[in-house]
């Protein structure tokens, strides 16, 4: 049973040390990315790990090309982040220096809050200037690229990118790990390297598989992606890496799968290899995560915030066009009834033109004067046709709009509450 279903049950403590004993631990491009965001301690004990065992590290091409096309962003996030909180702590001040009004606060603690918070802006300047040094001298940078020199991955040639993402498309379809939680990346491009942006995931797991197939080991992937692509889940709780993931791979290099968050990473590391690491350098880890986690979530939820705006402005927009049409149908309609009360009024006196005269003195050919009025009516009726289309559109289009309205209301105020919460 264990053979026909490998990701459904846990390896042995024996076969799980002799994985540690001769695996290859392979790393995705946010375990590098978060080295940005631990304190100095976290991120150098990281990396003398990482140093300890670099004669089994490797990192595939992909995500050592995610890393370096992404490292900038992130030294600006934190940028952005080290400006927060003096902001933050500005506010603080400024509220506190206002003794009119509550919580109050004697001028005697005000002096030390004064001198404190001081020191915490100057420290968080000076530390967001080490930060920002990084943007040309990265010195983090410098250690990876020490540590995995001569063990990166080559890049798939683009004939094998093409297939992939024919495969990729096959795959996100049909819900098949990983990557199918990216299926909205890129849609309608026809640059090659922002389609190749959707399938990013799927292309490091290739580089995986082949790297486990050339040197014949089982691999331990490190990743902080927290997706349900490559994760299982059981009422919020990560049970383990998806089965097909386990299945795929051990069907195709015959070799066993691992995977690991840092954190667990660092924990299994300690029992396995000996190494000592601190419970705060863990929990240290998990908060990043978490806030990585909020932060992620909250720019999903400003996300659909865009989307129901842009659904709004279209829906007015349509709106707009469709009073117009409205407007445009109730001229035509006018102008129409004008005519025929004209042409009515016209064939009553053609009517009575010739009952004056015996018939055949003065014969007034009405057929095409008929055939005028019948165009006049039926061009009428179509016009009031589309009016009444017009109408219909034009109601169901508030109504829509009022929906969207609220929804919109609702998301706003639940994202507000959950900054409050935050803050």
């Amino acid at each position: 049973m264990k053979e026909l279903f490998p990701g459904h049950f846990k390896e042995s403590q024996e076969n799980l040390r002799d994985v540690w004993d001769s695996c290859i631990f392979v790393f995705d491009a946010n375990i590098l990315l978060n080295l940005y965001r631990y304190s100095d301690t976290t991120r150098n004990e990281f990396l003398r790990l990482l140093d300890r065992i670099k004669d089994r590290v490797w990192l595939p091409h992909r995500a050592a090309e995610e890393y370096l096309n992404n490292r900038l962003t992130v030294i600006g996030q934190q940028e952005q982040s080290y400006d927060s909180t003096i902001k933050s702590i500005g506010s603080l001040k400024s509220d506190l220096d206002n003794a009119r009004q509550h919580p109050f606060v004697s001028e005697k603690t005000m002096l030390k809050v004064d001198a404190i918070f001081n020191m915490l802006c100057e420290e968080l300047s000076q530390n967001k200037e080490v930060h920002t040094r990084r943007i040309s001298n990265d010195e983090i940078k410098d250690s990876i690229a020490k540590i995995f020199e001569n063990r990166v991955g080559q890049p798939f040639k683009k004939e094998k990118l093409e297939q992939l993402i024919i495969e990729g498309e096959h795959r996100y379809k049909q819900k098949i790990p990983p990557g199918f939680k990216d299926g909205s990346k890129s849609k309608d491009t026809e640059i090659f390297a922002e389609k190749c942006r959707e399938f990013g995931d799927l292309i490091v797991w290739k580089q995986v598989l082949e790297r486990s197939i050339e040197v014949d080991k089982g691999i331990v992937l490190v990743t902080d992606d927290k997706k349900e692509d490559w994760w299982e889940k059981f009422k919020g709780k990560t049970v383990g890496p998806r089965p097909e993931l386990v299945k795929e791979f051990k069907d195709n290099a015959n070799n066993t799968f691992h995977m690991y968050q840092a954190d667990r990473f660092l924990e299994l590391a300690r029992e396995n290899l000996g190494e000592q690491v601190s419970p705060e350098i863990l929990e240290e880890i998990r908060e990043v995560r978490r806030r990585d986690k909020m932060a992620f979530r909250k720019k999903q939820e400003y996300e659909l915030l865009n989307r129901q705006k842009s659904q709004i402005n279209h829906m007015m927009q349509e709106l707009e066009h469709t009073r117009r049409q409205m407007m445009k149908h109730e001229s035509e309609m006018v102008s129409l009834q004008e005519k025929r009360h004209m042409l009515e009024a016209e064939r009553v006196e053609m009517r009575k033109y010739r009952e004056s005269y015996p018939e055949g003195d003065h014969e007034v050919d009405m057929e095409p004067f008929m055939r005028h009025y019948s165009d006049i009516s039926e061009n009428y009726h179509l016009v009031r046709s589309r009016l009444e289309e017009s109408k219909q559109r034009y109601q169901e289009l508030q109504q829509h709009t009022m929906q969207l309205e609220h929804e919109l209301a609702r998301h706003m105020k639940y994202i507000e509450q959950e900054n409050a919460a935050d803050s």
